[in-house]
């Protein structure tokens, strides 16, 4: 029951500014656009807070002085984040969520784009293999994969000039040879 009602308070932080602290004493600080039940976080427009100590000098050049120990803070900007949570120690509120929703995509609230409509979204599995777009054309779009200058493709198969004959740069068998019955091909048992 606990799992359940902080989850419960969590989602109503989401598009909130956070500010997550690691066990190692860094800060993220970026608009939470997602988290499950490991505190995981996905942060957009993130950036990261460190404490640095760097050794000084201090006095006149050439005289040996004791060595100062300064702490700085160091600032970069990470974009999208997805932080782990078991690295995180702590989880507050940095900031309220921008008033336009669009604002982060350079657009205005007049023109709703697909983006700024905030609706639940649908998981499915990712499947096996490339993702769409990265395999090459489909058939009908294209010619062979692999064989450029190959002629483009029909709809259906046997692909046009298919079976007629050998492929180019082979000999032809000789006049009445007959192939084993049974024996490679498609004509088989």
């Amino acid at each position: 029951m606990a799992a359940s009602n902080k989850q419960g308070k969590m989602q109503g932080f989401i598009n909130y500014r956070m500010r997550a602290t690691m066990n190692d004493g860094r800060q993220l600080v970026g608009q939470m656009l997602a988290f499950d039940k490991h505190m995981n976080l996905v942060l957009v427009d993130c950036e990261e807070y460190r404490k640095v100590k760097r050794k000084t000098k201090a006095g006149a050049p050439g005289a040996t002085a004791p060595q100062q120990v300064v702490e700085t803070e160091e600032r970069r900007s990470l974009g999208l984040a997805i932080v782990r949570g078991a690295h995180v120690v702590s989880c507050s509120v940095d900031g309220p969520p921008p008033s336009d929703p669009a604002a982060r995509m350079g657009t205005s609230a007049a023109t709703p784009t697909a983006a700024a409509v905030q609706t639940p979204g649908i998981s499915r599995p990712a499947g096996r293999g490339a993702g769409a777009g990265l395999q090459g054309p489909m058939g009908g779009q294209g010619t062979f994969p692999g064989f450029p200058g190959a002629p483009p493709m029909g709809r259906g198969f046997p692909p046009p000039g298919f079976g007629q004959g050998p492929p180019p740069g082979f000999a032809a068998p000789p006049p009445g040879f007959q192939p084993p019955p049974g024996r490679g091909g498609f004509g088989g048992r």
